[in-house]
């Protein structure tokens, strides 16, 4: 039931596009929630809802940010997982510049810590992937502003320099190394 009515909303999304925008305030807690099912269909087309309402333009990335902060302290494990999942694939499609990111980095420094190895290995993964978008801006504000552990601070650095050796960093993250 779940997942057919979560099929519905993104058909409906779809179809409506910029006029589905009304019913995102009704929708939207309920979507993220599902992120955290016991199901992994159920937690992809949850997934699939939110990104089609991003896509046709009725919510913001930042928007989205906004709304998924929560989850990042959730009592589920799964969607704190789901909710790191979600934020790189929004990175992924939509860009850093999109987002003000700086205002989730403590919440998946915190992650870090996770008693979930998922969690832990997720929250490790993204701040890898905002580092290919950000660049050596976010291992700076690492080591001056957040508190990370000194095992993780170097996995990170150790990870970042893996991407930066393969050429992975994007355009904008190689033009703010200067600043």
């Amino acid at each position: 039931v779940v997942q057919n009515g979560l099929e519905i909303l993104t058909y409906l999304a779809d179809r409506m596009g910029h006029d589905f925008k009304p019913y995102i305030s009704t929708i939207i807690q309920p979507t993220i929630d599902r992120l955290g099912d016991s199901k992994d269909a159920t937690r992809e087309k949850a997934q699939l809802v939110l990104l089609k309402i991003m896509e046709k333009g009725c919510m913001s990335p930042q928007n989205l940010l906004d709304r998924l902060r929560p989850a990042f302290n959730h009592k589920n494990a799964k969607l704190r997982e789901e909710a790191l999942i979600l934020l790189t694939t929004t990175l992924n499609e939509h860009g850093a510049d999109e987002m003000a990111l700086s205002g989730v980095i403590p919440s998946i420094v915190k992650l870090l810590s996770d008693p979930s190895e998922k969690v832990r290995e997720t929250a490790l993964n993204t701040l890898a992937d905002i580092y290919r978008h950000v660049g050596e801006r976010l291992r700076v504000d690492l080591q001056r502003k957040h508190n990370v552990p000194q095992a993780k601070m170097l996995l990170l650095i150790e990870k970042f320099d893996q991407l930066k050796a393969a050429g992975d960093l994007l355009p904008l993250a190689m033009s703010s190394d200067g600043e």
